[in-house]
């Protein structure tokens, strides 16, 4: 693997130089995407790379309207409009822009397959935070002493409830963590950020002493480890992981004026789970010879049974709702007047959604939150672009998974999130899509589902 860099450049867009981050130089860029800001790339010149950028410029730029699959829809809201209706003219056809999406969407494999890249887009980069960061002291090791303490009794038992991982989290982590100050350091911003939830009245403080460390882990952990070895893989994983859990749990501060979408901030989630994954794929053998064997652990996701074999457990027997969602899912998936390239992409998605459900349903009573990583993992990196680019049908798959999200909404890491997502997805849907948001938004609002065992 290369070690890690960037070339200088002068092309970035105004936004970016004004909060004196870098800039991927994408129309519109990463960080504007993000925020929710206008980019002045979108607009701007073409940059100095070449014109053969210049139709994946135009594709990142162009996203769908919130009613642009409703167009002339008829009376059923599930029927999506055909490419044949939009001007060839004046926009890519969704076809196009899956077409289109393989070099973007392998500009984010590349993150996929390099973990370090994905850690370090978890370092907050907004000046306000900055500032807020800069008001704490570097070093207390009282403060840091309290922090060890706080995650060997209390944070770890609220990661998993499988005892064979606790004991990971409570031993081995913390053991790697003493050689490692990345590790150290990754482990005492989740117990502050763990603190921040416990101690409403002092969330400020403990947001920004957790920010502190992670920006420290993160940015340390990049100088030292271009490349993952033997010696170090377990290292990386295990800040890998805190790093998943620490984004998945990630709190906006109420002063902060770029928060990004909810929808928009889980696909960096996801992007970053797929980073933790390819780390695994990278090292797994010698990952598994080693004191983070249990992480691996065959049953930890609980028995890996085809959704289409006659032992599965069927879905209809669960939730009363949830089969009808996903043959629902199956008929916006297959539509024919949809691009071939989108339904065979949406059509995966809801594959492998159907496995995450089986996997949660089957699950044993000591639950594993891993599983929501599922799904996340599975899809393709074309689906994940699709959501970003607010395609109805991938929308309403994300919605469903938050389902998921909601089941394990009893893990203060994992929160409210499904509420939130959802209701930005259905912000994003033209109303003839809200019919598909019924079953969803119905589970997510009823709070007595958080943490039911082996039933959605």
């Amino acid at each position: 693997m290369p070690r890690l860099g960037h070339k200088k450049s002068r092309n970035g867009c105004i936004q970016c130089k004004k909060r004196r981050v870098k800039c991927d130089e994408h129309r519109p860029c990463n960080h504007c995407a993000r925020h929710g800001v206008q980019c002045s790339l979108v607009h701007g010149p073409p940059s100095s790379a070449g014109s053969r950028h210049a139709s994946e410029d135009v594709v990142l730029a162009t996203a769908p309207a919130k009613a642009e699959y409703a167009e002339n829809a008829g009376p059923d809201p599930w029927t999506p409009v055909s490419s044949s209706t939009k001007s060839r003219s004046s926009e890519p056809s969704i076809k196009q822009e899956v077409a289109s999406a393989t070099h973007v969407t392998r500009d984010q494999m590349s993150i996929d397959q390099n973990p370090f890249d994905m850690l370090s887009r978890t370092i907050i980069e907004r000046d306000i935070m900055s500032r807020l960061v800069e008001q704490v002291p570097v070093t207390d090791w009282l403060r840091d002493l309290e922090l060890l303490h706080h995650y060997s009794t209390f944070t770890y038992l609220t990661i998993t409830e499988m005892q064979a991982l606790r004991n990971v989290y409570q031993v081995v982590y913390p053991r790697i963590g003493y050689s490692s100050k990345p590790v150290m350091h990754g482990i005492l911003g989740l117990s502050a950020l763990h603190l921040a939830h416990l101690r409403p009245e002092d969330r400020e403080k403990y947001l920004v002493i957790s920010t502190n460390h992670q920006n420290r882990a993160i940015s340390e952990f990049r100088l030292a480890l271009p490349q993952i070895t033997q010696s170090n893989c377990d290292e990386l994983y295990t800040l890998s992981s805190l790093t998943t859990i620490l984004r998945c749990a990630s709190m906006p501060m109420a002063s902060d004026p770029y928060q990004p979408s909810p929808i928009d901030d889980t696909m960096e989630a996801f992007m970053l789970m797929r980073g933790v994954h390819q780390v695994i794929q990278s090292s797994f053998h010698w990952i598994a010879s080693g004191p983070l064997q249990p992480m691996l652990i065959p049953g930890r996701f609980g028995p890996q049974v085809p959704f289409n074999s006659p032992e599965a457990i069927p879905l209809d027997g669960f939730g009363g709702g949830l089969q009808a969602q996903i043959d629902a899912l199956k008929e916006v998936s297959n539509d024919t007047r949809f691009d071939a390239a989108v339904r065979q992409t949406l059509l995966s998605s809801v594959a492998d959604l159907t496995v995450c459900f089986h996997r949660i349903i089957s699950q044993p009573p000591d639950r594993e939150p891993g599983l929501v990583l599922i799904w996340p993992i599975r899809i393709t990196p074309e689906c994940i672009f699709l959501i970003r680019q607010r395609h109805p049908g991938a929308l309403l798959m994300l919605a469903t998974w938050c389902v998921i999200l909601h089941n394990h909404g009893n893990f203060w890491w994992l929160g409210d999130r499904a509420k939130k997502v959802v209701q930005a997805v259905k912000e994003a849907l033209d109303p003839c899509w809200h019919d598909g948001m019924k079953w969803p938004l119905e589970y997510i609002a009823n709070d007595a589902n958080i943490g039911k065992l082996g039933v959605l």
